[in-house]
C-alpha cells in the first residue's frame, strides 16, 4: 500500500497544480495526497482504481459526513454546557444539515478545484455540501481527529455560522410555518403541482393559502424544495418569529 501510495503521490505532484490550488484555496499541508484526489474527483469522471473499483468522492463523503456529526457534538457539549440533550441535537441538525453545508461548502468555493466531467452540467446545491463533507473525510484520514476538529471548527464552522444566535435558526421554514398555524390555530394549506416553466428543471409550484388566499408561491425542482422556498416567503408576509417557536436552554 505504501508502494502504491508513493507512485500515486509521485504522479500527482507531477501534475501539481491542484495541490497548488488546495494548499491556497483551503491552507493546508498535505502528506497523503490521493485521499485528497479523490475527494475531489466526482463520480462522472467515471475514474477507476487498479483493481477497477469506483474511484470517486463518495466513500470519503459517507466518513466525512460520520466525523463532522462527532466534531459538531463535541464543540456543542462544551459550548453549551448547560444544554440537555434534544436542545443539542436541534442545534446539531441545524449545523449539519443539506442546506447549511451546502452554503458553507459553497462559500469555500470547493467546487472549483473539483473534477467534474462536464462542468456545465447541473448536480444541483448538494455537490458544494457533499465535496465539503468529502473534503472532511480525507482531513480525517490525513491528519487524525484532533488536528481535523481544530481545522473544520476554525475554517469551515466559525467563519460561517454565528453560534450565538444558533437557536434562532430555522431549520424548516415549512415545519416552523405548521407549528405556528397548529398553535395558533389557523389553517395553512400547502398545493403542490407540476410546473412546465420557461425553466425545464424547475418542475413544481408550490402555492400556500393562508385564510383562503394565497400569500405565496415559488417553483423548485423537487416538491421539497419548492415547499421550502414558498414556506420561507410565507415566514416572512405573515411576520412569524422563530424565536417564539424555539425553546431556549
Amino acid at each position: 500500500m505504501k508502494i502504491l501510495d508513493y507512485i500515486l503521490n509521485s504522479r500527482m505532484d507531477a501534475s501539481g497544480s491542484f495541490f497548488v490550488e488546495l494548499r491556497k484555496k483551503l491552507k493546508i499541508k498535505t502528506q497523503k495526497k490521493r485521499l485528497y484526489k479523490e475527494a475531489f474527483t466526482h463520480s462522472s469522471v467515471n475514474k477507476k482504481t487498479y483493481g477497477g473499483e469506483p474511484l470517486n468522492f463518495e466513500r470519503l463523503e459517507f466518513l466525512g459526513d460520520a466525523v463532522l456529526n462527532s466534531i459538531i457534538a463535541d464543540f456543542l457539549y462544551r459550548y453549551y454546557p448547560n444544554a440537555k440533550e434534544g436542545a443539542l441535537t436541534k442545534l446539531r441538525a441545524k449545523i449539519v444539515s443539506r442546506s447549511k453545508l451546502n452554503q458553507i461548502g459553497k462559500k469555500m468555493d470547493l467546487h472549483a478545484i473539483a473534477e467534474i466531467a462536464n462542468h456545465h452540467k447541473y448536480f444541483g446545491e448538494d455537490i458544494h455540501g457533499n465535496l465539503l463533507e468529502s473534503f472532511i473525510g480525507a482531513l480525517f484520514l490525513d491528519k487524525g481527529y484532533e488536528k481535523t476538529k481544530k481545522y473544520v471548527i476554525s475554517n469551515a464552522i466559525l467563519p460561517y455560522i454565528n453560534i450565538q444566535k444558533l437557536d434562532s435558526l430555522v431549520l424548516s421554514h415549512k415545519s416552523l410555518l405548521i407549528e405556528w398555524s397548529q398553535k395558533n390555530k389557523n389553517i395553512i394549506k400547502f398545493q403542490v403541482t407540476q410546473d412546465e416553466g420557461l425553466e425545464p428543471k424547475i418542475n413544481y409550484l408550490c402555492k400556500i393559502n393562508f385564510q383562503n388566499n394565497c400569500i405565496a408561491k415559488a417553483r423548485g425542482t423537487s416538491k421539497k424544495k419548492a415547499e421550502e422556498k414558498a414556506a420561507v416567503i410565507a415566514v416572512r408576509v405573515l411576520k412569524i418569529n422563530p424565536n417564539l417557536n424555539e425553546k431556549r436552554f
